[in-house]
Order: C-alpha cells, then sequence, then structure tokens
C-alpha cells in the first residue's frame, strides 16, 4: 500500500476512535444522548493501537507511537472547539474533523 494511503487511513482511524469517545461523554453537543462508554473506549483502543500498527510500517514504532499521541490529543482539542460552535450536527464536525486529521497527516 501506498505509504500517503496509508497515513490517511491511520489519521482516519484515530479521529474516529476520539469521536467515539466524545460521543460517550456526558457534556458532549452532538448527539441527544451519549453513546454506552465500555464499548466506545474499546473501540478507541483498538482503532488506537491499528493506526499504531499503520504507522510502524513507515515510521519506527515510538515515532508511530508519538504520532498517535499527538494525534489524539489534537483531535480531542479540535472536537471540543468544534461541537461548541456546531451542535447537534454530528456529520459536519466529523467530516471537519477527517479534513483536519487528513491535512495533518498528508501534510506532515
Amino acid at each position: 500500500m501506498e505509504i500517503p494511503l496509508l497515513k490517511l487511513l491511520a489519521g482516519a482511524l484515530g479521529f474516529g476512535g476520539c469521536l467515539l469517545t466524545y460521543l460517550a461523554s456526558s457534556r458532549q453537543r452532538l448527539l441527544g444522548k451519549p453513546l454506552e462508554q465500555k464499548s466506545a473506549w474499546g473501540l478507541f483502543t483498538g482503532m488506537q493501537l491499528l493506526a499504531c500498527a499503520l504507522l510502524a510500517n513507515i515510521y519506527p514504532p515510538v515515532s508511530a507511537v508519538l504520532l498517535v499521541l499527538t494525534l489524539v490529543i489534537l483531535s480531542w482539542i479540535a472536537l471540543v472547539l468544534a461541537s461548541a460552535h456546531l451542535a447537534r450536527r454530528p456529520i459536519l464536525v466529523g467530516s471537519l474533523g477527517l479534513l483536519l486529521t487528513s491535512l495533518v497527516m498528508v501534510t506532515g
């Protein structure tokens, strides 16, 4: 698989996991009621591990883990800021987040 495609897939997995954990929070503003916490955090863990595994094919393993950790921090901050302004619009927030992580992963 090509390197930019692996980066995009890892970024999408990273953001998707962060979005699930945000939607499981009792303070989220995108859905009427939050998702179940255990399943959201389990999926988050699996998606982040898969993103690390994909990035470990490109970068050294420690760098891949640090990149995923940075991506998680960026995603959670972006989700909180975006959902404050775009309440009740989960598709728009998710699309903007995927666009942001795609730009970060492709441009470096």
